[in-house]
C-alpha cells in the first residue's frame, strides 16, 4: 500500500499542523527546530505505509508523535548540549587524565592504602566494611557482634588516624 494513494493522511496532518506547531514550539522554543520536528512527525507516518490500517485517529497520531518527538529532542538537548560548529569543540576538555594527574593519583592512593594498613585492626575492619562494602553501622555491628555505637567509635578512630597519617606524609 502506498501512502500517496491516501489523501486522508495529508488532510489529517494539515488539519492539525498549526496546533501541532504551537505544541512543539512551546516545548523547544526554536522556530527552526519546530519546523524540523513537524517534518519528522509527518515523515514518521508517511514512510510507514502499513501504519494507515493500524491508526484509527490520524490527527491524534500526529499530535502524539509530534509531542513525543519534541520531548525526545529536549531530553537529548539536556543530556548532550549541541556544540555550535567545530570551533566550539576546543572548549570541550579531554576526560583522560594527564600523566601528571595519574601519577599524583597513584601516589595519593598509595598514601591512603598505607594509612589504612596502619589503623588498629578493628578500626580498619569497620572502615573497610563501611567505605568499601557500603554497609551501615547497624549492619557492621550485626556482622561483628558489636553495637552500632561501638562501630561508630571504631569509625571515629579510623577516620582520625587516616586524617593524621595523610597530614604528616605531605
Amino acid at each position: 500500500m502506498d501512502n500517496a494513494d491516501h489523501p486522508e493522511i495529508l488532510d489529517a496532518y494539515l488539519g492539525v499542523r498549526t496546533r501541532l506547531m504551537r505544541v512543539i514550539h512551546r516545548r523547544v522554543r526554536c522556530s527552526a527546530t519546530t519546523a524540523d520536528l513537524l517534518q519528522d512527525t509527518f515523515l514518521r507516518f508517511w514512510e510507514r505505509p502499513g501504519l494507515l490500517r493500524d491508526v484509527a485517529d490520524l490527527a491524534g497520531y500526529f499530535m502524539i508523535t509530534g509531542r513525543n518527538l519534541a520531548i525526545d529532542h529536549e531530553r537529548r538537548r539536556r543530556i548532550a548540549p549541541f556544540v555550535d560548529g567545530i570551533d566550539g569543540l576546543e572548549a570541550i576538555s579531554d576526560p583522560t587524565p594527564s600523566v601528571e594527574t595519574s601519577t599524583i593519583s597513584r601516589q595519593e592512593l598509595t598514601r591512603v592504602q598505607a594509612a589504612v594498613e596502619n589503623m588498629p585492626p578493628r578500626a580498619r575492619q569497620v572502615f573497610m566494611m563501611s567505605r568499601i562494602d557500603g554497609l551501615t553501622y547497624v549492619e557492621i555491628g550485626e556482622r561483628l557482634g558489636i553495637s552500632p555505637k561501638t562501630v561508630f567509635g571504631h569509625m571515629v578512630v579510623a577516620l582520625e588516624r587516616l586524617r593524621a597519617e595523610m597530614k604528616t606524609e605531605r
